[in-house]
């Protein structure tokens, strides 16, 4: 019986999401791969990684809305980070006060407190970091819709003439 609900759950688990083994790349498009460390950004041959690359990357098109979704994805990545640190010392700091061997139950009491507070701060620091990876994703998304648009030319020369169409 508990074999059977076991595998039922197992079955629901891995039928629930999709599961890629590569990711499509497009590439007269911006790219976004939401790797667990860095995120990555390919865009005309070029691979972008970490905030240095993505601020040349998004500030050289002067458009407010792209930086403004950059600064939001780098302001929700520092701060989840550091939520996400700060939450983890505190979880365990809480344990061990918790059960610590004295038989003082408001010691007791008050590292359980500690350590589900740094536990709702982890979960916090990570929201914020998927929030900016959302942000990011954004950006691609409207970086792609505004700035890659085909274009036609015709080029003619001393003796011949030409047609050029950049996707």
């Amino acid at each position: 019986m508990k074999f059977g609900k076991l595998l039922l759950i197992i079955l629901i688990c891995c039928s629930s999401k999709k599961i890629i083994a590569q990711e499509k790349v497009d590439h007269q498009k911006m790219n976004y791969f939401t790797n667990p460390k860095p995120n990555s950004i390919l865009y005309n041959d070029t691979l972008y990684k970490g905030s240095n690359q993505y601020f040349q990357l998004f500030y050289r098109t002067h458009d407010i809305v792209l930086i403004n979704l950059y600064q939001r994805h780098q302001s929700n990545k520092i701060w989840g980070n550091v939520l996400g640190i700060a939450g983890t010392l505190t979880t365990t700091i809480g344990v061990i006060m918790a059960t610590a061997h004295n038989n003082n139950t408001s010691n007791n009491t008050a590292g359980w407190i500690t350590a589900g507070s740094g536990l709702a701060c982890s979960i916090f620091g990570a929201y914020l970091i998927q929030a900016g990876q959302k942000n990011l994703a954004m950006a691609v998304a409207l970086f792609n819709q505004k700035y890659n648009k085909t274009t036609v030319g015709i080029g003619v020369s001393g003796s011949s003439a030409g047609f050029v169409v950049n996707f």
